[in-house]
This record gives structure tokens, C-alpha cells and sequence, in this order.
């Protein structure tokens, strides 16, 4: 594994800790030399509480990651049971 993967990884879910409510599917991740970028899949309504949660994981990435990089991220509504997406780099899945 190399070291930016690392680096996203340990630094997202560290940002997840005390943000992550029970209607919280999955975190996806996606990232190049210059960007990060994360999606959060959540069951049922997405709350004002949801995305200030999600803008303080987002603020925690640029806090540590390079001012040079570009850090976005997307909340969006995906019920139960309906599929999340599997091609991707999950940083967090909950047991369903």
C-alpha cells in the first residue's frame, strides 16, 4: 500500500470518529496525487446535523493534507436495502 493511500485512509477515518450517525451506509473514497474526494451513502433523510458532520470530516482532511489539495465531498440518499456502489474504496460500512 502506498503511502498517499495510507495517508487518505487513516486520515478519513479518523475524521469519522463522533460523525458517523446510525443512518450512515458507507463512505466511499476517491483520491489522486492532488485531490480527495469522499461520498457518504445514508438510509433515509439527509439531515442539516448529517451535513455539518460531514463538513467537519471534510475540515479535519484539510486541516491535515496540503492547502495545494482539493478536498470535496458529496452526501447522498441511498435507502435500504437498495445497492451502494462496490467498485470503490469503502473507509467505512456498516453491518446491514
Amino acid at each position: 500500500m502506498n503511502s498517499r493511500k495510507c495517508a487518505v485512509l487513516l486520515t478519513l477515518q479518523q475524521a469519522l470518529l463522533g460523525e458517523v450517525s446510525a443512518r450512515l451506509r458507507v463512505v466511499t473514497v476517491s483520491y489522486d496525487d492532488t485531490s480527495i474526494h469522499f461520498e457518504c451513502f445514508y438510509d433515509g433523510e439527509i439531515t442539516e446535523e448529517d451535513r455539518e458532520s460531514m463538513m467537519c470530516v471534510e475540515t479535519e482532511l484539510i486541516a491535515v493534507f496540503p492547502e495545494t489539495d482539493r478536498i470535496t465531498h458529496q452526501i447522498l440518499r441511498k435507502d435500504y436495502p437498495g445497492a451502494i456502489p462496490k467498485n470503490c474504496t469503502w473507509v467505512f460500512f456498516r453491518a446491514e
